[in-house]
């Protein structure tokens, strides 16, 4: 005979297991929306993020920063490279900023630890102070032998833990890479995310249109010289000339302000001193030209949602 009592109690325990399970469900589906909205929400704040103009920079760089002298080569003057520009923009928002620029070659150049010891010790240390609020690192791009790539690795991360030790409560983004490789690449990542950098990638930015060319007339900040093989030059005026001279079977017609110069008609040399050099080589001219330095500039800008306008 049946138990009429057993089975309800049966059928009650039943349903509230299934209760029990559709309330797990439910649980879980809310938590997992919840994480989603807040990952969503930790990556919107990460890009709103409101940038705080800095009142001590450093800058660490190779050519880009300081390949014609005191500023990036190829850029026209001074004030037409990258740092020019982003130090511009600063200025504007806080009179009181400042910055420091440091050549980052010798630290490309090392084969070793015991090298980037050394640079880190003589070279960077002196640089860094406590009030440092911002560091912009922008090389990797001489990293280009075996020895090289393989001392990187390593390298970069004791290159930002460095700066880190000092400078606690600098904000630091690396811009990379104008000439770019892939190793180089991936442990400039490696770095960034194990220190928390912002990466600033520019080689996309490497284009015929953004780079220099030869001809091109630089205006330095201190008198130099160059020499130059010419077709023919003409003296528009006793500091004024105009050269007519042929690279790579091309022709190419310049006219450059100069202090003083020496012609040497046998064998058609020019050699002048003065503010103004030309161009004239293809590895120099493939660096960023006044177009260039503006969009490295523009992207900088845009990956640290800086708006100055």
């Amino acid at each position: 005979m049946l138990d009429i009592n057993k089975i309800k109690v049966k059928s009650i325990t039943n349903f509230m297991r299934q209760i029990g399970y559709l309330l797990c469900f439910i649980f879980l589906s809310i938590t997992i929306i919840s994480c989603d909205n807040a990952e969503n929400e930790s990556d919107t704040n990460l890009n709103n993020e409101v940038f705080k103009i800095p009142n001590k920079a450093l800058y660490i760089g190779n050519s880009l920063l300081l390949g014609n002298g005191t500023f990036g080569m190829d850029a026209t003057d001074q004030g037409s490279d990258y740092h020019a520009i982003i130090k511009e923009k600063f200025l504007k928002a806080n009179p009181a900023y400042t910055d420091i620029k440091v050549h980052g070659v010798g630290f490309e150049a090392c084969e070793n630890e015991t090298q980037q010891t050394i640079w880190l010790k003589n070279t960077l240390q002196p640089n860094l102070s406590s009030d440092l609020d911002f560091v912009v690192i922008q090389i990797g791009d001489n990293v280009n032998t075996s020895e090289k790539i393989s001392a990187f690795e390593q390298g970069a991360k004791n290159l930002i833990k460095t700066i880190k030790e000092v400078a606690t409560q600098a904000r630091i983004v690396w811009i990379y890479g104008w000439y770019v490789s892939d190793n180089v690449t991936k442990y400039i990542q490696n770095a960034c995310e194990q220190y928390g950098v912002t990466l600033i990638p520019i080689s996309d930015l490497n284009t015929s249109a953004n780079q220099s060319t030869i001809g091109t007339v630089i205006t330095r900040t201190e008198p130099t010289s160059q020499t130059l093989n010419y077709t023919n030059y003409t003296k528009i005026s006793n500091n004024r000339l105009q050269i007519n001279f042929t690279i790579n079977e091309k022709n190419y017609d310049t006219t450059i302000n100069v202090i003083s110069y020496i012609d040497n008609a046998e064998t058609k040399t020019l050699t002048w001193q003065g503010y103004e050099t030309i161009t004239t080589d293809s590895g120099v001219a493939s660096h960023p030209g006044n177009a260039g330095f503006a969009e490295i500039a523009k992207r900088f800008f845009e990956k640290l949602n800086i708006n100055l306008e």
